[in-house]
């Protein structure tokens, strides 16, 4: 550490300046977007809230005197500085360095907490109008629920204007500054935006995707007061001096390796710092719930998409004979085989047509190898078949899959034998630890878009970070992801 920034502390003037060239208004402008925007959505949130429970109330409360004008000031008062205050101390109006996992995990708490509020509020003011209990409830559910929607829907607007989280300086100028700092600008939603980096000494051989600011006391001068300092914590980074770097917030990222991310809990040993992680994906009372969960979401999906089906199993009969369901072999939980069904959306002989383009079409041979998907498939029923795989449709018979219980709602993508032949023998055991799942990260990431590759690092990552929280992310991210048709084959 004490090589890459030898006389940071010595040098930093104590005169901080702003981080300039931005012009006055656009500055004022981004100001008010990154201060006012949250906060209105979520009175915006409260107030339409009320509104929905409003129009959905029995009738028997509906006529409430209190409820009868059809409007009430003070619930929407009360609710309104609920959520404000909840959010406000979960840290949710603070867009620095927060994922979108974590966000919902403090939404879905201050939906639990602003009732308490909201009603502690109402007494303390003594309103001769207090609305029933559960009409508070249900107003503080539904509030954060739109607000969860408005912020995605405004979220890519902040991002654009700038508005969103905080300017970053990478600190370092080796390999794994390089990787954090590309990391960084491909998810811009956690609100760390590298404007460059600063190291005092910097290697030619290593290529920095953003621009170089100088050392880090030149660095800090000019930026120290607004940027974030984010360093890549590797051995040559003595830990004990990364307190001392003169900027005002610094986040040291340290090489996790296998490590969990989400799933960390920081403890104090008598001057060491310890990391303590849950395997929570082997927890007998975690399972139970997730199981619970996912049959309370999946039985009125499925049957909600019997009609579907029925629909689809005769349009692929009028395009091609033979059986409209198919069952296919997949790897399950512990190795076990899983007949999982699928509305077919291939040829009936799917495995000759494949063999024979592999054999005469160098090209689709490395792709298959590389992505066990094809872009141009012959196999594919004509019109039906890529707007079902488009649409993943033709999954929907898995959730017969669920109810069964062979695979779970969430989870690993469940792949056949050869398939899972491509993947080394320790990536093999961790994946068979779990059940494969309808949909998965690889669902709302990549889909078909992901190499082998890239299918390991998603699955090693959901296996070693699994929590309920994860499993209703991924379930909120499935719709629009399958709706937008992003990456599939």
């Amino acid at each position: 550490m004490s090589d890459m920034f030898p006389d940071a502390v010595a040098r930093y003037a104590p005169r901080q300046g702003g981080l300039g060239g931005f012009q006055r208004l656009r500055g004022v402008w981004r100001w008010a977007l990154q201060s006012l925007a949250l906060p209105t959505l979520d009175l915006l949130a409260a107030q339409i809230s009320i509104l929905l429970v409003l129009m959905v109330l029995p009738v028997p409360l509906r006529d409430a005197p209190e409820l009868r004008l059809g409007w009430n000031l003070p619930l929407a008062a009360a609710l309104g500085a609920a959520l404000l205050a909840c959010h406000r101390l979960l840290g949710l109006y603070d867009t620095t360095g927060h994922g979108a996992l974590e966000r919902l995990r403090l939404r879905v708490i201050g939906a639990v907490v602003a009732p308490c509020v909201a009603v502690t509020i109402l007494v303390a003011f003594d309103f001769a109008s207090t609305p029933p209990l559960q009409v508070i409830i249900l107003a503080c559910v539904a509030a954060g629920a739109i607000g969860l929607l408005l912020e995605a829907l405004i979220c890519p607007l902040l991002i654009r204007n700038g508005a969103w989280g905080s300017p970053a300086l990478v600190v370092g100028s080796g390999p794994a500054a390089a990787a954090l700092a590309e990391r960084l600008l491909r998810q811009p939603e956690l609100g760390l935006h590298p404007i460059g980096f600063a190291a005092d000494r910097v290697p030619g051989e290593i290529a920095m995707p953003v621009a170089n600011l100088g050392t880090v006391a030149e660095a800090a001068r000019i930026h120290g007061s607004r940027a974030v300092a984010v360093i890549a914590m590797t051995s040559e980074v003595a830990s004990g001096e990364i307190a001392r770097l003169p900027f005002q917030r610094v986040i040291a990222v340290p090489e996790s390796g296998n490590l969990p991310t989400l799933r960390v809990n920081f403890r104090s040993l008598g001057g060491d710092l310890g990391l303590e992680v849950s395997n929570l994906s082997q927890a007998a009372l975690q399972q139970r719930l997730k199981r619970a969960l996912e049959l309370l979401i999946t039985i009125p999906i499925f049957l909600a998409a019997l009609p579907v089906i029925g629909v689809l199993v005769v349009l692929i009969k009028m395009i091609s004979p033979g059986p409209a369901i198919y069952v296919q072999r997949r790897v399950g939980l512990h190795g076990r085989p899983v007949a999982v069904l699928k509305l077919r959306t291939m040829h009936t002989d799917a495995e000759r047509l494949l063999a024979d383009l592999l054999a005469r079409d160098p090209a689709a041979r490395e792709e298959w190898d590389r992505y066990m998907k094809l872009a141009r498939d012959p196999r594919v029923l004509p019109g039906i078949g890529d707007f079902l795989r488009r649409s993943s449709l033709d999954e929907l018979p898995q959730l017969w899959n669920v109810l069964r219980g062979d695979l779970s709602l969430v989870g690993p993508r469940p792949f056949p034998d050869y398939h899972v032949a491509r993947f080394g023998s320790d990536f093999q055991q961790l994946r068979m630890s779990v059940k494969p799942g309808v949909t998965g990260l690889w669902q709302i990431a990549e889909r078909s878009n992901a190499d082998l590759r890239r299918q390991e690092a998603l699955d090693t990552f959901y296996i070693q970070n699994w929590s309920l929280w994860l499993d209703l992310y991924i379930v909120l991210r499935t719709v629009p992801a399958v709706l937008c048709a992003r990456g599939a084959r």
